[in-house]
């Protein structure tokens, strides 16, 4: 007891009690006050009343340890979390754009121009990690199941990659001349509360392919696994048959999740040694896969490659074989053509992003090359082209001595690093910027990022998804029919409609001039509708092959082009006939303009800055 006392006497000359600190709080000097309920004034406290105090902080309150603090600290945080919305509200940041009344933040404003670093090469490099990934190696083998040859889906690639990169180039144009997410730059187009629906569908593709990337990753750490403990294959299984998977797929699924989970959480731009190790190492696989398969149909390649087994007929069936490639190709990358202006957006000059309409066919084509000879080989030995087009389906099958362990190991390794690669730069930053954009109150980008990488890799369920759905993954692949469009119309109204003149400051205003009416630009939802309604049928039918639909389904053959041509046709016609007069500006303003108070203009000026004209409204 004497102990106890000695200590409180000692802590009481630097603590009081205050009920606004829960019972303690330092003081600088050696007085005692006690401070009344309303934390107005105070009074200087008896000897009496002192020694009464020490003994009620001594018994019915005592000093913590530091790490019982933090874990009540930690377990309150968490209680408010759950039941208090207002614990989630972010501390407001200043915008050096955004109205005073207007939620926002700093990932939202234009990139300032510190941060415009990316060059032609940087989008050569970024092309080169996202394009290459095991998903477009299966898109480019499932070509050869609808019974093209090896050069024909080759070239179905190339044509639906160039188309796709028309779209994505004029698109990435936008960002680099706005320096705005496309979060923000979507506004223009849809109006200030239309642009949230283009966010949301853009956000719930890109958590829905990190799922399913997650998946096929953890495949590829199975086959690791394998590869060193072969027993592994032979884990017991207490998953129910229904639910489309087993206990070894969801415990090599958690694992990639746990492993591509701190990648997530770092700055790409740290990354750069992860994603030049890809660039080297998945050439490589890709090399050695197509040299086995060859060598695995040995005098039969000849004929593999010429004339398959399950070759479309000549005329209409063939075409329609070819057109849905084509179109496949074009919607994997629609996701791309909405949101590139985010990664644009850095650029230091406009035309760096030029590059990327000869990079994105090139590249594509060049993986299709392996990916269409491996798939005609396995096809002619094996006998179903549908069964080994997935890369992992190819590499299990060398799982036949050490030697084959061995590089199915290293195979499976590269991979999966290029599953983590694309999930970082096509998936989960993505969606985190959706995120941001859709609720900044409440989510920044590295909420955003934990939101995809938890709620969005696991509520998919991809286990279900790929087992016993497969017609779901068709229907999610038919989402394109919806993003192209949406792409499409925010390349024509910027370039046609806007003539290249968008004023920024206003894009951050909710009753400013890109509000239309009530915030949502009926025309290009009309358009889009318009564009939408003839592919429906078509989608339906790739869901549900026994419900007939006649003839309209060769307009789904071509659902991307067709719902382009329709979008851009009906949006210009609306524009003519309805013009969006108070959408229209002079004189572009492009950029941010820096004015000290005295400086600021009152009314609208023009001034000159580089070598393009700027309007400066007297709202800034």
């Amino acid at each position: 007891m004497a102990q106890i006392l000695s200590g409180v006497l000692t802590c009481s000359r630097n603590f009081c009690y205050s009920p606004k600190t829960d019972g303690r709080t330092r003081h600088k000097n050696s007085t005692i006050r006690s401070h009344p309920p309303n934390g107005a004034g105070g009074r200087t406290i008896s000897a009496a009343s002192h020694t009464l105090f020490i003994l009620q902080l001594a018994f019915y309150n005592p000093p913590l340890p530091l790490h019982e603090e933090a874990a009540m600290t930690v377990a309150t945080t968490i209680k408010r979390r759950a039941t208090s919305r207002s614990a989630w509200v972010l501390p407001k940041e200043e915008s050096c754009i955004a109205p005073e009344e207007i939620w926002s933040n700093k990932d939202m404003d234009p990139t300032p121009r510190e941060y415009r670093t990316w060059t032609s090469w940087t989008f050569f490099t970024y092309w080169i990690s996202d394009l290459i990934n095991p998903g477009q190696w299966a898109t480019v083998s499932s070509f050869v199941t609808l019974g093209l040859t090896w050069w024909e889906s080759c070239l179905a690639i190339l044509v639906g990659g160039f188309l796709a990169s028309v779209v994505i180039t004029a698109n990435g144009i936008i960002g680099g001349k706005l320096h705005t997410p496309f979060a923000v730059t979507s506004r223009s187009v849809y109006g200030y509360w239309g642009s949230k629906f283009v966010v949301f569908s853009r956000m719930v593709v890109a958590c829905f392919w990190l799922s399913i990337n997650s998946w096929s990753g953890g495949v590829f750490i199975s086959l690791m696994i394998e590869a060193i403990w072969p027993q592994y294959r032979r884990l017991p299984n207490s998953i129910p048959e229904s639910q489309g998977a087993t206990t070894q797929g969801f415990l090599s699924f958690f694992l990639f999740w746990l492993l591509q989970l701190p990648f997530v959480f770092i700055h790409p731009s740290k990354l750069k040694w992860i994603f030049n190790i890809k660039a080297i190492a998945v050439p490589i696989v890709a090399l050695g896969t197509l040299i086995w398969a060859i060598k695995l149909a040995g005098s039969g390649a000849s004929e593999a490659l010429s004339n398959p087994a399950g070759r479309a007929a000549p005329g209409a069936p063939r075409f329609i074989a070819f057109m849905y490639s084509v179109t496949a190709c074009q919607g994997t990358w629609a996701t791309m053509s909405v949101n590139v202006g985010d990664f644009s957006r850095y650029c230091k000059k406009t035309s760096a992003t030029y590059i990327q309409i000869v990079v994105i066919p090139l590249i594509l084509t060049v993986l299709s090359i392996f990916a269409a000879i491996t798939a005609s080989c396995t096809a002619y030995v094996y006998g179903d082209a549908g069964s080994f087009y997935q890369p992992y389906d190819v590499t299990a099958l060398w799982n036949t001595s050490a030697g084959g362990r061995a590089a199915m190991f290293l195979a499976s390794f590269v991979w999966a690093l290029a599953n983590v690669t694309t999930n970082i730069t096509a998936n989960s930053i993505s969606a985190a910027n959706d995120m941001t954009s859709l609720a900044p109150k409440y989510i920044n980008i590295k909420r955003g990022q934990m939101i995809a990488v938890t709620v969005g890799v696991w509520g998919f369920a991809p286990w279900k998804v790929l087992a016993t759905a497969a017609n779901f993954l068709t229907f999610m692949a038919s989402y394109s029919i919806v993003l192209a469009p949406l792409a499409a119309l925010m390349a024509v109204d910027f370039f046609v409609v806007k003539r290249q003149r968008i004023d920024i400051y206003q894009l951050y205003r909710p009753h400013g001039i890109y509000r239309f009416t009530k915030g949502w630009n009926w025309r290009s939802y009309v358009a889009l509708i318009c564009a939408v309604a003839p592919n429906m049928p078509g989608m339906v039918n790739a869901i549900d092959n026994t419900i007939q639909i006649g003839n309209i389904k060769y307009v789904y053959m071509v659902s991307n082009i067709a719902g382009d041509t329709i979008a851009i046709a009906v949006y210009l016609l609306l524009n003519r006939l309805f013009p969006a007069e108070e959408a229209q500006v002079a004189v572009a303003v492009h950029d941010m303009v820096d004015y000290s108070e005295e400086d600021r203009p009152s009314s609208v000026e023009e001034e000159k800055t580089d070598d393009q004209e700027v309007k400066v409204p007297s709202t800034v």
